[in-house]
């Protein structure tokens, strides 16, 4: 869900403008109310790792019951390994959570490579459901390969995993899967080359009516960045055409400046009525048929569809959960926990020894999230809320060893490097800003 990205800037109150570019950057798994990538990988795996443990000698040890109700993963292995102390679950779990942060920096970063940010088949946008399946299933290959083969650099298997998740949680949020009124996910997809019917490229799909366009003023901040003020976006319901979602036809967001893998030009086409992405930053949103339909975010400044965010994040959930379970099946339990240091070698636990005790921070793994198997169990505002006061911690100095850095400076991403799926510096001036004057800075939530 590309636009789940929210930057965390602070900025001498003083020369605000001359901090502009080159502020402390807080982002990935950061989207104010909205359920994030970087959300959505480890609640997967966290429901993913109970079935394991259910699976082998370890689910003999605990009431099933048990593994319906919300955990943390540190929870899951205390559930699993009474007899350790929270030291032992803090050194023997550090190599599995490294594991999962690294899955989550790849999936932050297809939004942000050069290679997949203006990608359509990274991302199941511009109708590319062919191209989409066929990459998602092209890298679950590779894993199953790489997992398989004891002689391969794991590392790499756990990238493609990152680059896999990124693409199969977009259909979410990028296509009418939700809209078509959905409740279960699409068990095709990555598993077979038929994923449903798909709109021919002459079918129109979207309409104008059902969306109202909005414009709001720009801060001076937003004037700067965005140069092209007061601000426009749409809030669309209903412009899908009744017929694509009764008949199940797929359809998803058209965006500029897309590239196919011959890197041809991927336009919205102007003869047929084809559905826009829509955001403040989509040029394509207001020829008609006007608006959009991602549901990235919960406001329509970035999302036409965001009333329909929740939904398509809790699916992108459950399909994460999906790919995790197959993949256990078909690597088995040996490969399974040896792909993420489940049970940990003698060489895993001494590297992890030395990075707890050189502090070393995870980019957004977090031992707060937490969930169960019950499928009413995902509380998004419990997750949210956890995210924004890990935030503010780091931007006040609050020295919690476990808070993850919410940054990815130190692994080369340019911060100037956003495009239409990561956004740009955005200041919202919804209720959701949290401004705090402290010392001699002003801290401000930031929307892309």
């Amino acid at each position: 869900m590309n636009s789940f990205t929210l930057l965390c800037v602070s900025i001498h109150f003083y020369a605000v403008a001359a901090f502009i570019p080159h502020p402390t950057v807080r982002f990935g798994g950061q989207a104010g109310e909205s359920i994030t990538h970087t959300d959505m990988t480890p609640l997967g795996f966290i429901r993913s790792l109970a079935r394991f443990f259910l699976g082998t000698h370890h689910g003999n040890q605990v009431n099933a019951e048990i593994f319906n109700s919300t955990h943390t993963i540190d929870e899951l292995y205390q559930l699993v390994h009474p007899d350790w102390s929270n030291d032992q679950v803090k050194l023997y779990l550090h190599p599995l959570k490294s594991i999962i942060d690294h899955i989550q920096v790849r999936d932050a970063l297809v939004d942000l490579n050069p290679s997949t940010k203006d990608l359509p088949s990274a991302h199941f946008d511009a109708e590319s459901f062919i191209g989409s399946n066929r990459r998602i299933m092209d890298l679950r290959k590779k894993v199953i390969e790489d997992a398989t083969n004891p002689n391969k650099d794991l590392d790499s298997a756990r990238g493609k995993i990152g680059d896999l998740l990124h693409t199969l949680q977009d259909f979410y949020s990028h296509s009418n899967w939700i809209e078509m009124g959905k409740t279960e996910i699409n068990h095709c997809i990555g598993m077979e080359e038929n994923i449903g019917q798909i709109a021919d490229i002459h079918q129109a799909t979207c309409i104008s009516d059902g969306c109202t366009k909005i414009k709001s003023k720009c801060s001076i901040l937003q004037k700067l960045i965005l140069k092209n003020c007061p601000m426009e976006y749409y809030d669309c319901k209903s412009n899908i055409r009744d017929k694509i979602n009764k008949q199940g036809i797929l359809t998803s967001d058209y965006m500029p400046n897309q590239l196919n893998e011959k890197e041809e030009p991927v336009l919205k086409p102007t003869n047929v009525e084809k559905c826009s992405h829509g955001s403040v930053m989509d040029k394509t949103a207001h020829p008609p048929p006007i608006g959009g339909i991602n549901k990235d975010t919960v406001t329509p400044v970035y999302s036409p569809h965001y009333h329909l965010h929740f939904e398509a994040a809790k699916l992108a959930i459950q399909a994460t959960e999906q790919f995790f379970n197959e993949l256990h099946k078909d690597i088995g339990n040996a490969n399974f926990d040896r792909l993420f240091a489940i049970n940990p070698t003698e060489k895993h636990v001494e590297m992890a020894a030395t990075a707890i005790e050189n502090n070393e921070k995870f980019h957004f793994l977090t031992a707060t999230r937490s969930i169960g198997l019950s499928s009413g169990d995902i509380n998004f505002q419990k997750t949210i809320k956890q995210r924004l006061q890990e935030i503010l911690s780091i931007l006040f100095d609050n020295k919690d060893p476990d808070a993850p850095t919410y940054t990815l400076n130190d692994i080369g991403v340019d911060k100037n490097a956003m495009n239409i799926h990561s956004g740009s510096l955005l200041i919202d001036s919804s209720k959701t800003i949290k401004s705090r004057r402290h010392s001699q800075r002003r801290y401000k939530w930031i929307r892309v």
